[in-house]
């Protein structure tokens, strides 16, 4: 099954490259790495990132 809205985005993907627009092509592949969901199955997993502080990147207690 084709999903509308990815299909629409890869369109203007295309289009913008063509066109050499690269902040739109930028902003429409954002929105497909965002795009939740296709047949109830997330398209990718979120995950939870921990920031570490400058003394955990030393190696500092």
């Amino acid at each position: 099954m084709s999903c509308t809205t990815c299909d629409t985005l890869r369109a203007v993907l295309a289009l913008a490259e063509r066109n050499g627009d690269r902040s739109r092509a930028v902003d429409c592949r954002v929105l497909l790495r965002r795009h939740p969901e296709h047949d109830d199955v997330p398209v990718e997993k979120k995950t939870e990132r921990k920031v570490e502080s400058k003394a955990e990147r030393k190696g500092e207690p």
